[in-house]
C-alpha cells in the first residue's frame, strides 16, 4: 500500500483535485506524527485517506497489483506539470513513505 500510492502521488498528480491536494496537508502531518509506528499503521492512514477519494483509490490498488512497480514517469509536455509540484509541497510525506519502502525486504 505504502509503496503503491507513493507510485501514485509521483506518477498521477491530475488524479489529485483541488481537495485531495489541499488534504495532503492533513495526511503529511499524520504520516510524519506516525512515525514509530508500524507499516500496517501508516498503510491504515493511508487507506483511510484514499477511502474519500475514489480515482486514487482506483490508481492505488491498480498500482498494487502490477508488478513490477514502475519507476515514476518524466513528465512530457504539459501532461504532467503537476509532477514536480508534490515533492516540492509535501517533501516530508514523500521522504517518510520513501524511507518506509526502504526499509522493506524486497521479497514480500
Amino acid at each position: 500500500m505504502i509503496d503503491s500510492f507513493l507510485q501514485v502521488l509521483k506518477t498521477s498528480p491530475n488524479l489529485f483535485s483541488e481537495q485531495a491536494t489541499a488534504a495532503l496537508n492533513t495526511l503529511e502531518e499524520k504520516i510524519v506524527a506516525a512515525e514509530n509506528e508500524s507499516n500496517q499503521a501508516i498503510s491504515d492512514i493511508l487507506s483511510n485517506w484514499c477511502s474519500n477519494y475514489r480515482e486514487i483509490t482506483a490508481a492505488v490498488k491498480a498500482a498494487t497489483k502490477s508488478k513490477p512497480k514502475p519507476k515514476a514517469s518524466q513528465p512530457q509536455g504539459d501532461e504532467n506539470i503537476l509532477e514536480n509540484q508534490f515533492p516540492r509541497r509535501f517533501p516530508r510525506l514523500i521522504q517518510s513513505l520513501e524511507k518506509r519502502i526502504s526499509e522493506i525486504p524486497k521479497n514480500s
